[in-house]
């Protein structure tokens, strides 16, 4: 089902006869990329009359709670807002990073296990593109150049077909958000890497910040 907007176009379940009858993990860490995925593809199962399941998985990192604390509110939005739509409460990995960038040790055992318990027969993510070159430029910080611009970097590249924001950027989630007269539900979002949460200062926070400006021109 083709979703639109000026900055972009993307397709949640382009083979829906290969999707249908299963149960689709998608990892949903609270930030609003993850969620507007989670909203659009319970949307397409239910205009589409789909027998599909959705089983979120979360990683709930002790040490940066802020970006984890709205998904109880996000999965009861999309539930109420789509009852016919079978949507899981998360199975979530507990672990504690304090600070390094070691989430994925903890992350990837726990789709591999997923999938090979049969809990969920497809995963699909809500990766996107970072911003343009030049707006990163200009975000300030340490971690400023998280993602090379519009070049596909390594999570996007592996993403393939599994991802259906892979050729858009955040600006195309917030602009769904607008488009769809949600804000409430990206107000339970958080994408701050940091535990105070909404620090305002951290690359996501930036990111968001701009994406958001884009869309409300």
């Amino acid at each position: 089902m083709l979703y639109k907007n000026k900055f972009g176009t993307v397709h949640i379940l382009q083979d829906e006869e290969f999707y249908n009858n299963k149960t689709i993990g998608i990892s949903m860490s609270g930030g609003a990329d993850s969620t507007m995925l989670c909203y659009l593809l319970a949307n397409t199962i239910q205009a589409r009359n789909l027998n599909i399941e959705i089983q979120p998985y979360n990683g709930y990192d002790i040490s940066v709670p802020a970006d984890s604390a709205g998904l109880p509110n996000i999965i009861s939005f999309i539930q109420n807002k789509f009852p016919s739509v079978k949507l899981h409460w998360p199975i979530a990995c507990v672990y504690e990073t304090k600070g390094a960038d070691i989430k994925n040790t903890y992350i990837r055992p726990l789709i591999e296990r997923l999938c090979e318990s049969k809990i969920v027969d497809e995963v699909i993510q809500a990766v996107c593109l970072g911003p343009p070159k030049d707006v990163q430029e200009g975000f300030v910080g340490e971690d400023y150049f998280r993602r090379p611009g519009y070049a596909l970097w390594e999570e996007v590249a592996e993403a393939k077909n599994h991802a259906p924001f892979v050729n858009v950027d955040k600006r195309f989630v917030a602009q769904s958000y607008i488009d769809l007269n949600i804000l409430e539900l990206l107000d339970h979002t958080n994408s701050c890497v940091r535990p105070e949460g909404d620090c305002g200062k951290c690359w996501w926070c930036q990111e968001r910040a701009w994406a958001i400006q884009e869309a409300n021109k």
